[in-house]
């Protein structure tokens, strides 16, 4: 009875940190590679609408983490970075792939 107790409970805990594996948040970082444009917003789209992030601040030469904070919803979803001198492309990525936003002077990249 003991051990059929602690395979039970071995179980369940391996449930519990599998679970929380898949449940990982859409993290990613935003490099700002300009030489002289600073990047103050981001924004993506969803349900029709676009939605500025909060935060969203780097000069050039910085980085940013930022996070979905969910894993739920369309891996694909259009962004904007926002400039203040220069309005800006909209984008597409698999954010279910992607791990960094590169910004340079004449691009937009990610990997």
């Amino acid at each position: 009875m003991q051990h059929l107790t602690r395979f039970f409970l071995s179980l369940c805990l391996g449930l519990l940190v599998s679970q929380s594996a898949i449940a990982a948040d859409y993290a990613f970082n935003l490099y700002n590679n300009t030489t002289k444009y600073t990047i103050t917003g981001f924004q993506t789209y969803e349900n029709d609408s676009w939605t500025t992030w909060k935060n969203v601040a780097l000069a050039p030469g910085e980085k940013q983490q930022m996070n979905w904070g969910a894993n739920t919803g369309y891996c694909t979803v259009p962004f904007k970075i926002m400039y203040e001198e220069i309005n800006t492309e909209q984008y597409s990525v698999d954010w279910c792939k992607l791990k960094n936003i590169y910004v340079t002077d004449d691009n937009v990249t990610y990997d």
